[in-house]
């Protein structure tokens, strides 16, 4: 059977097929002469504190007079007004100092925003974004590097406390300097239909990975092709699970099989027998209703589909858990790690925003962005912040204070935080096998590369084969 893929997608895969785009050799170079301070130019300036570059100039005190800052974010009305009260505290402490937060909607939007404001010359003090947002604003010197705040003397941080391989993401920029800093950290996190596996006499293991061969044994008992969406038959799914992003699926499946992506010269690795393997095998469970994207019903993400009990599981973001319960608590909800192909190469993507501090701005702005940033991910406020929206604290003594401590024992359904616990306890199952996607920007960037990964899925599940999606994945990026 082969499914229907939306007239969008189809006129964006047919036109790859039919001619590829062109992409010229990177044109990009830097007169270090006119920018000594652009990540391709800079030296080790021999910092005179141990770590410090000596790059930035570090002042040694907060000057009294007034300071503004801006600080662009993508969160909405319920964590804007979090981050307003964190910011209304920080400003108490530092009465001279004015921030103006302003979500700028979705992550594309902040990009765009951004890249924009960069041309103008009308950045923002602050940016939050996700790693290749980063590595686009190096390409034009826009922003800087934080390490001689994180090693001062004065205003440094303990880099220990701080989950390593969130570090790891924010250190993978030329001469390993830290050009953002961890700040709102998700992973993927597994929902399922308690009550229809109940009903069909299926017991979900809690206590060891679910890997994909049990999803295949679970689709023979409960997924139905015939199944009619909104019908909410007890013991039967149209589709046994949902994937929400299809570029996390793509990107987590090709490290599960040990084929390749991408790396952080910017080289496309993805034309290779085991990814063609992996894509094939996937293409077998789209074909029989095991797998799922959102495709199926028109939809961005599954969770709808979910609570209508169209698909019996739906892998999603740990930030978005709220979305996949029931309001009216239909059913129960189960929560645990993301399947696994097999227990030799496990992987979950490590994802969720960092925060950059941009190059147009003055000393003052600079020390009073680092000193924001210091407050929004100290041990209490990024627990608070995790607890309260799904994210994870990006420090050690975060996770490990008491608040999120009773946090995570949460085994009460009707606790408001009862959800975003399991989703949590679900991310930390899982954290000895987060990755993160290696960042680089160019004539191809990594936000292409991911753009194409989610294409090649989409088309998949459309009905084109494994090799057909690589061979167009390779020519759009001009590999």
């Amino acid at each position: 059977m082969k499914k229907v893929l939306s007239l969008l997608l189809i006129g964006v895969f047919a036109l790859g097929l039919t001619g590829c785009v062109q992409i010229e050799d990177d044109p990009y170079e830097v007169d270090c002469d006119e920018y000594p301070n652009h990540v391709s130019c800079l030296e080790d300036g021999g910092g005179a504190i141990e770590g410090a570059p000596g790059i930035i100039n570090v002042l040694d005190a907060l000057p009294d007079e007034p300071i503004t800052i801006t600080f662009w974010h993508v969160y909405g009305e319920s964590k804007g007004a979090l981050l307003d009260e964190f910011i209304a505290e920080f400003e108490a402490d530092y009465p001279n100092v004015t921030v103006e937060a302003v979500s700028q909607g979705d992550y594309d939007t902040i990009r765009s925003n951004t890249l924009n404001a960069i041309t103008a010359g009308t950045t923002p003090t602050m940016v939050v974004g996700y790693p290749d947002h980063v590595a686009g604003y190096l390409k034009g010197n826009a922003v800087i590097p934080l390490d001689d705040f994180i090693y001062d003397e004065n205003w440094g941080v303990d880099l220990d406390d701080f989950i390593e391989s969130y570090l790891a993401e924010n250190k993978q920029y030329a001469g390993g300097y830290m050009y953002s800093f961890p700040y709102s950290k998700s992973t993927e996190m597994m929902v399922y239909n308690k009550d229809k596996f109940a009903a069909a006499g299926i017991t979900v293991p809690q206590d060891e990975i679910i890997t994909w061969d049990m999803l295949d044994t679970w689709a023979d008992t409960l997924v139905n092709e015939n199944y009619v969406p909104g019908s909410n038959v007890a013991d039967e799914c149209q589709y046994l699970i949902n994937f929400d992003s299809a570029s996390n699926f793509f990107i987590n499946s090709v490290r599960m099989w040990d084929g390749g992506y991408t790396n952080s010269d910017g080289e496309i690795l993805v034309d290779n027998q085991n990814t063609i393997d992996m894509l094939e095998y996937v293409d077998a469970r789209f074909e029989d209703h095991t797998f799922s994207l959102p495709l199926a019903w028109n939809e961005s993400y599954g969770s709808n589909n979910f609570i209508a009990g169209d698909v019996c599981m739906s892998v999603g973001s740990t930030a978005g858990i709220n979305y996949n319960i029931p309001p009216g608590g239909e059913f129960d909800v189960g929560v645990l790690p993301v399947p696994q192909y097999d227990l030799d190469s496990k992987s979950a993507v490590q994802q969720g925003p960092n925060v950059a501090i941009m190059s147009n701005t003055t000393d003052a702005e600079r020390l009073a962005s680092w000193l924001l940033i210091q407050y929004l991910t100290k041990a209490e406020n990024t627990a608070a912040w995790a607890m309260e929206t799904g994210y994870l604290p990006v420090r050690h003594s975060g996770v490990q204070s008491a608040d999120y401590q009773a946090f995570l024992e949460i085994d009460d359904p009707t606790d408001s935080l009862y959800y975003s616990s399991l989703a949590a306890q679900a991310a930390y199952a899982q954290y000895e096998y987060f990755e993160y996607d290696p960042a680089f920007a160019g004539a191809v960037t990594s936000s292409d590369a991911r753009f194409e990964a989610g294409v090649a899925m989409e088309a998949l599940f459309g009905g084109y084969s494994a090799q057909e999606v690589i061979d167009d994945m390779v020519r759009q990026l001009g590999a």
